[in-house]
């Protein structure tokens, strides 16, 4: 279940020209006062409060290559490790498919982004729900779980935040409009919960927002992982929790391209380098 943190009372004193820089982040939005402001930026110093990430990458042969495609001259592992480390997330288990030795040769083990990778060969391939039940011995406190050929612009902080705020939630998922649902994980919210996942509708559906390949997660979500009955995460494990009220959704609208196929991959040439400048 997720873990709730209390909060303190805390009185500062601060010298007038810091204050005056600190009012300038109070938009009234997303930074509603000054003790907002406060824990924003100490928030963001200080980390998400997670310090571990699994990103599945493993699969079918064509599909594992995702993660090392490149955009902007660099691959797209990099873009996911630099954004989990601004997070001040600092342990990656990267769970890959067995016998390919590419990623471990690019990434090495990690200190050249100052993290810690941990690999883990997935020989079988069966599908995510395997892939994430080969990492339960590195997971003891709540994680961060992403696919390895996704590019995605989002705040870490801000999603880890909220889903502490949520009850009795195992996963909040990271979802965002999307044009071509047929590709992909279909949610339907109300409120700030996910009650009905829809894997790659052929159909209309109530909702226009998908599943982006990233999520918070609590370690009771691998206590769900029937690997012999449930192959994939999105389709087999998250619709049962969804429909007992254990799935929040976090909308987000940063850049987001899934490139495992070939037409986001095209999308994500052309529109990534204005993420990284804007």
């Amino acid at each position: 279940m997720t873990k709730h943190i209390g909060k303190e009372r805390l009185t500062i004193t601060m010298r007038k020209d810091v204050l005056a820089s600190l009012d300038k982040f109070i938009d009234g939005k997303k930074i509603r006062n000054r003790s907002h402001a406060i824990e924003y930026i100490v928030g963001h110093y200080l980390g998400a409060g997670i310090d571990t990430c699994v990103i599945l990458a493993a699969g079918k042969e064509e599909q594992s290559t995702s993660p090392l495609l490149r955009i902007q001259n660099r691959p797209v592992i990099a873009y996911t490790i630099e954004l989990l480390r601004q997070a001040g997330i600092h342990k990656i288990i990267l769970v890959t498919s067995g016998g390919r030795q590419d990623l471990q040769k690019y990434l090495g083990d990690g200190s050249q982004w100052k993290i810690n990778i941990t690999y883990i060969e997935d020989y079988k391939g069966t599908g995510t729900a395997h892939s994430l039940h080969l990492a339960k011995d590195y997971i003891k406190d709540t994680f961060i779980l992403m696919y390895g050929d996704i590019l995605i612009d989002i705040d870490i902080q801000e999603i880890v935040k909220f889903h502490k705020e949520q009850d009795d939630v195992i996963s909040t998922m990271a979802v965002t409009g999307c044009s071509n649902m047929s590709l992909y994980g279909v949610t339907e919210l109300q409120g700030s919960r996910v009650y009905r996942i829809i894997e790659k509708p052929q159909a209309h559906t109530k909702s226009n927002l998908v599943y982006s390949g990233m999520s918070v997660c609590e370690p009771s979500l691998l206590d769900y992982l029937d690997i012999k009955n449930k192959n994939y995460i999105t389709r087999d494990v998250m619709p049962d929790l969804a429909h007992r009220g254990q799935v929040a959704g976090y909308p987000f609208t940063g850049k987001w391209f899934d490139i495992s196929h070939p037409e986001e991959y095209e999308l994500a040439q052309q529109q990534w380098a204005q993420t990284m400048t804007d």
